[in-house]
């Protein structure tokens, strides 16, 4: 899989006060902005993500657009785990049905503003530059208890799926970012692009990125 993938844990307190209030009043973007980062570098790139919002919402994107964006936000407050290519959103729903009911949609979070708007993803993030549903943290050990299953579950090709959805790196990221979750009763956001290595792009807080090429997945 081509993805650049991304492990962000949130609350949903969280995600309210820096996600779905801005949303709703994009007139508090700047405060908020200031807010999540003492940073004035960072506190620029998140005011850039908070003024997309409106835009978002003008043009009638799919919640996975703003499911990249809530990704992003939470950059700026927690550690975040990186994966090339492999997450809870690129499994094979006919192969592991319960995985995208790990996800509740945004729209089902508490804003008015996403009513409405096109989820073609199901819940997980779609393609390139987007974000997934969020994973309660009252649902974080069931996702933990999804991937150890796989260790077991065979696939089409009768491998176990652990073994064709994951390598060892993808493993080892997933696993810190629920622990993590698990530890503080957080949330998770899957998604793609928020971190692109070849390109040394990072649209969020690259201090709290976590990755197996950094060496400091447990840190």
């Amino acid at each position: 899989m081509g993805f650049d993938v991304t492990f962000h844990p949130i609350s949903l307190k969280e995600l309210k006060y820096f996600f779905f209030d801005v949303l709703e009043d994009p007139g508090i973007a700047a405060g908020r902005a200031a807010e999540i980062t003492r940073v004035p570098r960072l506190q620029r790139n998140a005011l850039k993500v908070y003024k997309m919002l409106p835009v978002l919402v003008r043009e009638r994107d799919p919640l996975p657009s703003f499911g990249l964006c809530a990704a992003v936000v939470a950059g700026f407050l927690h550690p975040f785990w990186y994966a090339r290519g492999q997450g809870f959103s690129l499994l094979p729903p006919d192969q592991v049905p319960e995985a995208p009911a790990l996800f509740v949609s945004l729209d089902k979070l508490g804003s008015t503003t996403l009513n409405g708007l096109p989820n073609p993803s199901h819940g997980g993030f779609l393609g390139n530059e987007s974000g997934s549903g969020w994973i309660p943290d009252d649902r974080i050990a069931a996702a933990e208890r999804l991937l150890e299953s796989l260790k077991t579950r065979l696939g089409s090709d009768g491998l176990p799926i652990i073994r064709t959805a994951f390598d060892e790196d993808g493993l080892e990221s997933l696993g810190a970012a629920l622990g993590y979750c698990r530890s503080k009763q957080l949330g998770l956001i899957e998604a793609a692009d928020v971190v692109v290595p070849i390109s040394n792009r990072c649209v969020t807080d690259e201090s709290n990125l976590r990755a197996p090429f950094l060496r400091n997945v447990d840190r």
